[in-house]
């Protein structure tokens, strides 16, 4: 399970990929990985392919460094 928290959503520069987005969400996952962060829709969904993906796989391995957003 992915526990995401969606606090807005709008436009801003992507805290993922340094990119004005015009359209995004900010976010704070429950692991830690991103805390009231602004990513692009794009970023957004990639980081959840991302998650999902190492669920899926069971992996034991850290987490990934956090997102700060600037």
């Amino acid at each position: 399970m992915i526990d995401v928290t969606i606090h807005s959503m709008g436009s801003g520069t992507c805290s993922f990929s340094g990119k004005e987005a015009s359209d995004g969400v900010t976010v704070t996952f429950k692991d830690g990985t991103a805390k009231e962060a602004y990513l692009s829709t794009k970023s957004f969904l990639q980081l959840l392919r991302m998650k999902a993906g190492q669920k899926q796989q069971q992996k034991a391995a850290a987490p990934p460094p956090p997102i700060v957003p600037k």
